[in-house]
């Protein structure tokens, strides 16, 4: 087992990793933003908003991540294209567009849980204290949905970083991408190439989990 290796594809590695904090980066406030508008859109009492919205849910979570990825690169792409805007679909851009779109309808249900958990009662006595339903929404049900919502927002982010790897396929450029092109050209090495992936992700998702249980501490001590 030759270690030596680990140096000279380091910066590939590094430019992987970095790829996908970008794809994630870019992506989970996508999904965040719609996932919550999801969310409200299925509390409505309108059935024409409440309707399409658990539809999508349903949809996005029973079909494969990488048929949604396929159908945004290549049927979306060839729309674009054939609309003079050949560029505008690539793998960066369906990458994240792929991300966000499946886990908007995951989100959409954190944020459902979230805001059934606080007490019908506070939202009842906002609205007869002569608040509007903009302002017991920011005022009132988000800031105590918030903190129950924190551990699954950041489970989903971190699968998301491995779920990142499906862009691949399209050949975009991210860390699993990078390993899999190298072990590809060391087949007879490949326990070295594993490894440094292996710690890039838990150098990733390790921060990510210590930063959110910090700052969830500090928000529920404020609440």
């Amino acid at each position: 087992m030759d270690w030596s290796i680990v140096q000279r594809v380091l910066p590939a590695f590094l430019t992987g990793a970095l790829n996908t904090i970008i794809y994630c980066v870019s992506a989970f406030p996508l999904a965040l933003l719609f996932g919550m508008l999801l969310a409200l859109m299925c509390s409505s009492r309108f059935v024409w908003l409440r309707v399409p919205a658990r539809t999508y849910i349903e949809v996005i979570r029973g079909t494969p991540m990488i048929a949604q990825l396929f159908i945004i690169y290549y049927a979306f792409g060839a729309i674009f294209a054939n609309l003079g805007f050949p560029s505008l679909i690539n793998s960066l851009t369906a990458g994240i567009a792929s991300l966000a779109i499946n886990y908007a309808a995951y989100e959409a249900e954190v944020f459902r849980a979230g805001f059934l958990s606080v007490d019908r009662g506070q939202t009842e006595a906002a609205l007869s204290l002569g608040l509007t339903s903009g302002q017991n929404f920011f005022r009132i049900l988000l800031p105590q949905a918030f903190p129950f919502m924190i551990p699954p927002f950041v489970n989903d982010f971190i699968y998301m970083l491995k779920d990142s790897a499906i862009v691949s396929v399209i050949a975009g450029t991210e860390l699993t991408s990078v390993l899999t092109y190298w072990v590809s050209r060391n087949g007879s090495n490949p326990i070295p190439l594993y490894a440094m992936a292996i710690v890039l992700y838990l150098l990733l998702s390790l921060p990510t989990s210590y930063v959110a249980r910090t700052f969830e501490r500090r928000l529920r001590a404020a609440l």
